[in-house]
């Protein structure tokens, strides 16, 4: 007893973790219990620990030989060595000596290995793209640039889980995703009563996590409600001076914009709300900004504004099928954001004139997120306009002015039916086709190049539109 009364009287603690390299020691001193809440020592702390588990596993592999992967090299010729030779060649795991600091999946594992398990799962990885991309580096609107500030924001974390346990149950809400949520709607209620402690990125972090599960879930109140969270944090943030990254600005603008195209929730921000996001056409680049041919004769049902889109449309296929979309820098990907955001936030905002100038609006959008990277092109976004649009042409079979619309029409059902998922959609597309091919369209663009000579008078892309159109005009002619 003495010894422990002895122990409570001591001045500090020392709380220690050996390193990854030379099996040293990390002391963090402690005064007192204000110190041991104190965030940087936590994180401190929780880095090292995290260090020398990682180092631990690497020692285990090497005892194993675990810390090698079999490769084949090929030669000049084209055969692989592994045919020319019995023996393989053996490469070291470049994550093997890695000696760079644990990021914050990995610092966030310390305290939630249930947090590890969850990203390791493709779907999971896949959660909070295109809005807060957990696997691409480049993306600007990464999660991790959140995460990085917020490391022990309890909100953020539990929002965190519940997209990867959304995500890992392909969409549906168990027991699990029921327990994040409520504990991240605990976390964030208290925070709101105080503005001073909401005003933070980690907390639009979270909140802007729980909308992305409300929209996928189709839950246009909930997702209003949490939006206009976000709209009286930004007004916080802007009467406090407190600073927002790039990051968390366009992850505010897609999950918005995202959230409003899939719900039809009403939009809290546009593509003129952030600096960050202000797009011009290039002035050096005038023939990009042209109005492809096919939609110059309906041009007077279309609309003035719909028109400018469309050309801006046609300038994003143009740099999509160009070199300049190969360069992969933060700046180049920051103006093609821009151009995009532009793009879709305009097509949102634009009344519709006609059943023709609807199903053109859903397509436009559409071809403008299948021009951009993979994360865009597998998103949900693409089956959810595809979707929307069947059911306009749907709609709108029977209107005769489909009859003096043939090459229109029919790039509306290919684009359409060709970026659907396998599935009903696809399948009733597959339908309209041939209902049409029966009457309007009767002995019209039988042959491939014919129907590729009548899309590429719209917005058409070979790099980013051929393989799956064509897929898709395979499945029609069999």
């Amino acid at each position: 007893m003495a010894q422990q009364n002895s122990a409570n009287k001591l001045s500090f603690q020392e709380v220690h973790n050996e390193l990854s390299l030379g099996g040293q020691f990390q002391f963090i001193s402690i005064q007192n219990s204000t110190d041991a809440e104190d965030r940087t020592s936590r994180r401190l702390a929780r880095s090292h620990a995290v260090a020398r588990g990682l180092e631990n596993k690497r020692k285990l592999q090497q005892k194993s030989g675990h810390n090698f992967r079999v490769i084949s090299l090929r030669d000049d010729s084209g055969r692989s060595a592994s045919k020319r030779k019995p023996s393989q060649t053996l490469v070291t795991s470049s994550c093997s000596f890695s000696t760079a600091v644990p990021g914050p999946f990995q610092m966030l594992a310390a305290e939630s290995p249930r947090l590890q398990v969850l990203h390791s799962n493709h779907r999971a990885q896949q959660a909070t793209e295109p809005v807060c991309s957990v696997s691409d580096e480049l993306v600007l609107q990464n999660i991790r640039l959140v995460l990085r500030k917020g490391l022990d924001d309890h909100a953020l974390l539990s929002a965190v889980m519940l997209t990867f346990s959304f995500a890992a149950t392909a969409g549906s809400i168990n027991r699990e995703c029921l327990k994040y949520q409520s504990e991240a709607l605990c976390s964030i209620r208290q925070r709101m009563s105080s503005p001073d402690r909401a005003a933070s990125e980690s907390t639009l972090g979270a909140i802007l996590l729980l909308a992305g599960i409300e929209a996928r879930l189709g839950m246009p109140h909930q997702v209003q409600l949490h939006m206009g969270a976000i709209q009286q944090l930004l007004n916080i943030c802007r009467t406090k001076g407190v600073y927002l990254s790039d990051g968390i600005k366009r992850a505010i603008f897609w999950q918005d914009l995202n959230s409003s195209v899939m719900t039809g929730s009403s939009r809290v921000v546009d593509h003129t709300t952030f600096s960050e996001l202000w797009w011009r056409r290039d002035p050096f680049s005038p023939n990009f900004f042209i109005l492809p041919p096919g939609f110059q004769a309906q041009s007077h049902l279309l609309g003035e504004e719909f028109v400018e889109v469309l050309k801006d449309v046609f300038a994003l296929q143009c740099i999509r099928d160009s070199a300049l979309f190969g360069v992969e820098d933060v700046i180049s990907m920051a103006h093609i954001d821009n151009h995009q955001a532009s793009i879709q936030s305009r097509l949102v905002s634009l009344p519709n004139r006609s059943s023709i100038s609807e199903c053109c609006h859903l397509a436009a959008y559409l071809c403008s997120t299948m021009l951009r990277c993979k994360l865009w092109r597998t998103s949900i976004i693409p089956s959810h306009l595809s979707s929307q649009l069947l059911c306009k042409l749907q709609q709108a079979n029977h209107d005769p002015v489909w009859n003096d619309q043939p090459d229109l029409l029919t790039w509306l059902l290919y684009i359409g039916g060709a970026f659907a998922p396998t599935g009903t959609i696809r399948s009733d597309y597959v339908v309209l086709l041939h209902l049409n091919s029966s009457t309007r369209l009767k002995g019209l663009y039988t042959s491939w190049p014919e129907l590729l000579e009548i899309l590429k008078k719209f917005i058409w892309s070979e790099k980013a539109f051929m393989s799956q159109v064509k897929a898709f005009w395979e499945e029609i002619s069999v």
